[in-house]
This record gives structure tokens, C-alpha cells and sequence, in this order.
């Protein structure tokens, strides 16, 4: 390998010496030399030498904080180096992804994303500062997550019915992780399938909704297992249906909300590991892969589940296929309920 890199090098200072009185052509030659050196580097494994940073673009607490934490411990230990979850909450996950998308291509710095950042305010925003399929390279899919429908101790509701019942007898409020957020669709497509009005409060995260719900400062949400799991064990909110298409793994006795009279209804959030756009091919294959691997570990599968997680561990394509998906089904829900950024 290194005969390989002296020779290679050495072709370089001849081309150069050649070329010489050429200055635009030298110039040329030094940019190819070096981008080649560089690829050969990426390509013979020297990735990674420093550590990677998983920007995660909500605050700490909420399910794709606890999922990016958990894969990034994993991946560390199979890319023999530190993997750092950072938190830059703002806009409903813009800041930290828009930071991403506009850090170096060189896989260092990636983005933990999901429905809200990557699907939902795309469709809602088309003066976004980042463009999803243009600026950022899909790594893997690693999870989806587990919702519930919630609502405070005091609100008498305890099914779906006795919920929607009280909604229109007096305008509830209801919280979520950010306008164009999951949660936020999540409830505006409950109610436009059952006429339905409340008032939506945004947060910067599901954490901080969370604790407003279990304060009694506002109603209801549509917030993950993952978040809301230990509270209504111990009591300080109630669930009363599943949100996903499927019943929760954690909280299987609590028949989803289609089942509980509104047909058809279904939601569904993911999480998933994406890189700034043109991010060198082995780089991001080596990626998917420790993804991929970290997510096969069983005692890290069972943290996954334990916590109303879903493990997928999908590769690059699949998380491109979901995304594209997650695209075609959204835009005419959101454009024809008229939900909006105000």
C-alpha cells in the first residue's frame, strides 16, 4: 500500500515538473493530486480519524434524542471512535438539519432525522433553507417509533369517543414537538377526519410538551411511547388509543385510534441517519454499515423495544424509498386539511 501511495505521488511531482511553465494546467494537476490522494485515503480505510458528530435537531429527552444516543453508542464501538450526539433544537428540527446540510461533505457531521425535518415541514415550507433529496445523502433507517394518543388526568375522557365527544363540547388544547412536527399532523389529521377543533400549542420538543400535559396546562397530545412509556405506568397522564397503524408493543390492550371509531386513521414517525450531500461513496457506505451492524446487537435491539422503539437497522435505500413515500402521502393530506406553519 504505501509502494502504492510513493508511486503515485511520485507521478504527481513529475506531472508537475512537466508542467511547469503552464501555470492553469499546474494548477489543475495540484487539485486533482491532492482530491486523488485524499479519495485513495477514504478508500484504503483512514475513515474515521477523528470524531463523528450526530446532530440530533430536537432538544434532549424526546425518542429520536434516546434513539440517536443509543445507535451512536453502538457505532462507536464498531468504528473505533467517539461518536458525539449533539442537540440544536429550533423550528421544528430546521436549525440542526439546515446546520448539516450545510457542513462539510466529508461525513463527520450527520443528522439524526426524521417526519417532521425530513417529510412534513419540507411539504409545508417550500422556501425551506435546505432541500432533502438535494442537500443530504440517506445513511440508514434506523428506527420507527411507537405514538399515543394522551390526554391529562383531569379531561374525563378515557376512550377515543368520550374524547372527540369533550373536544366538541368545548375547544381543547392539545401539545406537540414543533408546528410542521409529526405530532403536530398527527392531531391536525385527527381532527379533520372528525370535524373536530383544537387549539394547537407548540413546543421546541416532545420532552417540554410532555410536562405541560402532565401540569394539566394543556389537554391532550399524540406524543411517542418512547416519551410518554414511564408516565402513564406511574400514572401522571392517560393513553387512550395507539396512533400507528398497529397496536403498541408496550401498551398492548389500547386499540388504535382507527379501531376506536375513526377508520382508516394511522400515522406513523421514523428516524434516520443522514450525511450532507456529495459525502464520498465509502464514506457513507462505511457508515451504513456500522448503522446497519450497530442495530443488529441484540442487548441494543431490546433497549430499542424495551423503550416503545421500533429497531429497524435499514440501509441507504431504504431510507431514500421511505422518504419518498412519506412524501407522495403526506402532501395531499396537508394540502387538502389546509394545516399550516401559523
Amino acid at each position: 500500500m504505501r509502494t502504492t501511495r510513493r508511486v503515485q505521488a511520485q507521478q504527481c511531482i513529475e506531472g508537475i515538473a512537466m508542467k511547469r511553465r503552464h501555470f492553469p494546467a499546474l494548477v489543475g494537476l495540484v487539485a486533482t493530486c491532492v482530491f486523488s490522494a485524499h479519495v485513495s485515503a477514504i478508500a484504503q480505510g483512514a475513515f474515521p480519524d477523528r470524531p463523528i458528530r450526530i446532530v440530533v435537531p430536537y432538544p434532549p429527552g424526546g425518542a429520536t434524542d434516546v434513539s440517536a444516543r443509543l445507535v451512536a453508542g453502538e457505532m462507536a464501538k464498531l468504528l473505533a471512535q467517539s461518536v458525539i450526539v449533539e442537540n440544536k433544537p429550533g423550528v421544528a428540527g430546521v436549525i440542526g438539519t439546515d446546520l448539516v446540510a450545510k457542513s462539510p461533505a466529508d461525513g463527520y457531521t450527520l443528522v439524526f432525522g426524521g417526519a417532521g425535518n425530513l417529510t412534513l415541514r419540507p411539504i409545508m415550507d417550500p422556501k425551506l433553507s435546505y432541500k432533502v433529496d438535494k442537500d443530504l445523502a440517506p445513511i440508514s433507517h434506523v428506527v420507527t417509533y411507537d405514538h399515543l394518543l394522551v390526554v391529562r388526568n383531569g379531561l374525563p375522557a378515557r376512550t377515543v369517543q368520550e374524547f372527540l365527544k369533550v373536544a366538541k363540547e368545548r375547544k381543547l388544547s392539545y401539545g406537540s414537538s414543533g408546528t410542521g412536527g409529526p405530532q403536530h399532523l398527527a392531531m391536525e389529521l385527527l381532527k379533520f377526519m372528525t370535524h373536530t377543533e383544537m387549539t394547537h400549542v407548540p413546543y421546541k420538543g416532545e420532552s417540554p410538551a410532555i410536562l405541560d400535559l402532565v401540569g394539566e396546562r394543556v389537554d391532550a397530545a399524540i406524543i411517542s411511547t418512547a416519551v410518554a412509556g414511564q408516565l402513564i405506568k406511574g400514572g401522571k397522564i392517560r393513553a387512550i388509543a395507539a396512533a400507528n397503524p398497529y397496536r403498541s408493543r408496550i401498551f398492548p390492550e389500547l386499540p388504535t385510534i382507527s379501531e376506536a371509531g375513526v377508520p382508516g386513521y394511522e400515522m406513523e414517525a421514523y428516524g434516520g441517519l443522514l450525511a450532507p450531500a456529495n459525502t464520498p461513496a465509502p464514506v457513507l457506505a462505511k457508515l451504513q454499515r456500522a448503522a446497519m451492524d450497530a442495530m443488529k446487537a441484540p442487548a441494543l435491539q431490546q433497549q430499542f423495544i424495551d423503550g416503545g422503539l421500533i429497531p429497524i437497522g435499514g440501509t441507504s435505500a431504504d431510507l431514500s424509498k421511505l422518504l419518498q413515500k412519506e412524501r407522495e402521502k403526506w402532501a395531499p393530506i396537508i394540502k387538502s386539511s389546509g394545516v399550516t406553519l401559523e
